[in-house]
């Protein structure tokens, strides 16, 4: 997601005409819907709808698949100890523990809502930079320096990386290889303190340079385009869309 944001504005031909502040509302609306269902049609219609929204986007299926699986690997541990934490009906067992049919369902479910609002938040800032995403939150009433500090920590979360990529490399070209020693870890140690350091030094020299260029606290910007009343129409069809979706869970098909 990173890589998304730090890369400029894109419109495609594909790209879902509506604009970024209304984006952000839909995906607020699509994940809350989304985390208040219990049914698994809701779930699946919702599914089907935010596969929609990917196709209208501009994201490759690897790209996707990439971020699915880096987020599901970090929620798949939570999510594996919720069969055994669940009364219910008995399924295995493993040493003295109790895996349950209740709490595998359980499992299932929030591993489905968690890459369904995956997906929507891709889908949807697809195309959408930190900069623009910023105006949006300001314009919605986020806090001007939540909407700040958002930009600056996905600019420079790439650039800490690169700082770190060029000191691994010099380390590697003096020769080093990791092993399981005090030498290894007290190089790591070296390497972190280094990056750390140069972190200070960079976000001293970059608070100098805006100061310098002005920057009392936001970025002047006289970009503000209107809203058109076609955006303003794909947003209350996607909107009445979960609206309909969500009534599901609440009708006699909920199981």
């Amino acid at each position: 997601m990173i890589e998304t944001l730090l890369a400029p504005q894109i419109t495609g031909e594909k790209s879902i005409p509506i604009p970024p502040k209304l984006r952000v509302v839909l995906i607020v609306c699509l994940a809350m819907a989304t985390v208040l269902t219990s049914c698994w049609l809701t779930l699946w219609l919702f599914m089907a709808l935010v596969v929609y929204l990917w196709r209208r986007s501009d994201l490759s299926a690897k790209q996707t698949i990439k971020r699915l699986l880096a987020m599901d690997c970090l929620i798949l541990f939570t999510v594996a100890l919720i069969p055994f934490s669940v009364p219910g009906e008995p399924l295995f067992s493993i040493l003295s523990f109790t895996a349950t049919k209740e709490g595998g369902l359980m499992a299932m479910m929030i591993l489905l809502k968690a890459n369904i609002v995956m997906v929507t938040v891709m889908a949807l800032c697809e195309g959408v930079d930190a900069l623009t995403l910023g105006k949006a939150l300001v314009e919605l009433g986020v806090s001007r320096r939540f909407a700040l500090l958002m930009q600056f920590t996905v600019r420079y979360i790439g650039l800490l990386y690169l700082e770190f990529h060029r000191l691994r490399q010099s380390m590697r070209v003096r020769g080093f290889k990791a092993r399981n020693s005090m030498h290894t870890w007290r190089s790591y140690g070296y390497l972190f303190g280094m990056l750390l350091v140069r972190s200070f030094d960079r976000a001293d020299r970059i608070s100098q340079a805006m100061k310098c260029r002005g920057f009392r606290g936001h970025f002047l910007s006289h970009e503000r385009l209107p809203v058109t009343k076609r955006e303003y129409a794909h947003f209350a069809a996607y909107l009445s869309l979960i609206s309909l979706i969500f009534c599901t869970s609440l009708s006699s098909f909920n199981v």
